[in-house]
């Protein structure tokens, strides 16, 4: 094999090229690190002189608008620095402070830039955006948010369930029950919790649509519009849920539509309460009845009550005593009234006065 000389010249010049290279490659880090260190000064020292205004605004303390007007001014720089704080904000206030933060998003261009993002490549940008036009209550957004229920990114997905509920129109309902079929995004439904929340946000005009879900094959979509009906007090819907419970077989749902009941029902539900309290049914069931008769009191409901203290399940026992405790006097006097007793029915009635002494910070009175 040819064998390769190089002069030695030749390695020193290479050597001082490597080291050379290296000290460029040094001052520019150096550089580049002193830069961010003077931008990052400067923009706290900027960010420390607004501070005051946006809190005037937040707070609602700027009556002549003079905070907000300077905040609507910010160059395109210090609103991205303050962008996530104003967000952050708008999350917990409300009234005329919400409003005013609304302004200065919209005046700087916050809904277009949420509404292009709502197709961005990444999941968190999306429902970034989603988040955004939720808070900033843009009802017009609503079909724009919608298809992002299906989104392959979870996150983006229940973050848009969400924020319909915050823009509170009745048009999503229909799509956000298809969101918790099994399947509908390729990955599962969306949590029952998340959609129930928001379609109570719907509000009244709702009320007809989440009904209808009663009737749908899917046990898991029938037990959240259950549920939804009642947190929602859409007394329009209460037949429907009255019609679901004598023929429901499911001890989720019929778990829901007692709660509902109890949130939208009367005296006049006492019996079918009284049904799905009995030993046949699951104590998630039984549980959820009981706590409908104590919403609905009266004394049919406190002869129930007063019964299933003496229940083979020492926690429907025990369930039926805080109920009775919910009533005030009329309860607190049935459960005095058997506390002196022995078994099972006198125990849950002395637990019963327990915790009630426990809740009001007084004395335990047996008598």
């Amino acid at each position: 094999m040819t064998q390769v000389h190089l002069q030695p010249w030749i390695l020193q010049l290479a050597l001082w090229l490597m080291l050379g290279v290296a000290v460029v490659l040094l001052l520019i880090i150096a550089f580049a690190r002193l830069t961010r260190r003077r931008r990052t000064r400067r923009q706290s020292g900027e960010l420390r002189t607004l501070r005051r205004d946006i809190l005037e605004v937040a707070s609602g303390d700027d009556e002549e608008g003079a905070a907000r007007r300077r905040l609507d001014t910010l160059p395109p720089r210090l609103f991205r620095a303050v962008l996530p704080t104003l967000i952050g904000l708008l999350s917990k206030v409300r009234g005329a402070p919400a409003r005013a933060i609304v302004t200065i998003l919209i005046a700087h261009g916050a809904v277009t830039l949420a509404l292009n993002d709502l197709t961005a490549r990444s999941g968190t940008r999306r429902a970034q955006s989603a988040w955004m036009l939720g808070l900033m209550r843009r009802d017009r957004s609503v079909h724009r948010v919608i298809p992002l229920l299906e989104d392959r990114d979870r996150g983006a997905a229940v973050t848009a369930a969400r924020s319909l509920g915050m823009l509170g129109d009745p048009r999503a309902a229909s799509p956000l029950v298809e969101a918790l079929q099994p399947g509908a995004r390729g990955r599962g439904g969306l949590p029952s919790w998340v959609v129930v929340e928001a379609l109570v946000g719907l509000g009244p005009g709702a009320a007809t649509e989440i009904g209808d879900a009663l009737h749908r094959e899917d046990p898991t979509t029938r037990a959240a519009a259950a549920l939804a009906l009642g947190l929602g007090q859409h007394v329009s819907q209460l037949p429907r849920v009255r019609e679901l419970v004598e023929h429901e077989r499911s001890p989720d749902v019929l778990a829901a539509a007692a709660e509902a009941i109890g949130q939208l029902g009367s005296l006049q539900d006492v019996d079918a309460l009284t049904r799905l309290s009995g030993v046949d049914f699951p104590r998630a069931v039984r549980s959820a009845a009981l706590r409908s008769l104590g919403e609905i009191g009266g004394a049919p409901a406190r002869d129930v009550l007063s019964g299933l203290l003496a229940d083979e399940d020492p926690r429907i026992g025990d369930l039926a005593a805080e109920q009775l405790c919910q009533q005030g006097t009329p309860g607190l006097e049935v459960l005095r009234g058997l506390a002196q007793g022995a078994g099972a029915q006198g125990a849950s009635a002395r637990y019963g006065l327990m915790v009630d002494s426990l809740r009001r910070d007084r004395p335990l009175e047996m008598a």
